[in-house]
């Protein structure tokens, strides 16, 4: 995750490039016209767009190529999307102990459930990762 962090704020940080990569995205007619700071979700999608713009800067990141970190990417994409619903659940007024420890212990009972499934390759509940891996049977196949 450092550096998926590390690349969205030096794409960020300076408006030129920031800019270069906005008219890099509109002129491949891309769906998200901007790199969001702590949107994982984002980056993901964004990723061959992201590994094009940082070659014509000249700047080489050995993880991106790397399909076991971008693996690992994506599961904590899904595994964090889950863990923020259960943060959003347990904030608010007028929330009370049994409400709150109600949440808790679905999300331990999901997380069991992502356990097994993980042990059987069964992806269902991990929509990023299960689209990356399809994508690499299609490329590896030339299925597209």
């Amino acid at each position: 995750m450092d550096v998926a962090v590390k690349i969205a704020n030096s794409i960020r940080a300076r408006s030129l490039r920031r800019r270069l990569f906005r008219s890099q995205l509109e002129d491949n007619d891309s769906e998200y016209e901007d790199l969001l700071l702590f949107c994982h979700v984002r980056f993901l999608n964004l990723l061959p767009e992201i590994i094009a713009f940082l070659d014509t800067l000249g700047k080489k990141y050995e993880q991106l190529e790397d399909p076991v970190w971008v693996k690992k990417l994506a599961f904590l994409t899904d595994f964090m999307g889950d863990y923020n619903l259960l943060n959003l659940q347990l904030q608010g007024k007028g929330k009370n102990i049994i409400e709150l420890l109600g949440s808790i212990n679905a999300f331990k009972a999901k997380l069991k459930l992502f356990a097994s499934q993980l042990k059987t390759q069964n992806f269902k509940y991990f929509p990023y990762l299960l689209n990356l891996l399809v994508n690499v049977i299609l490329t590896c196949f030339d299925l597209n």
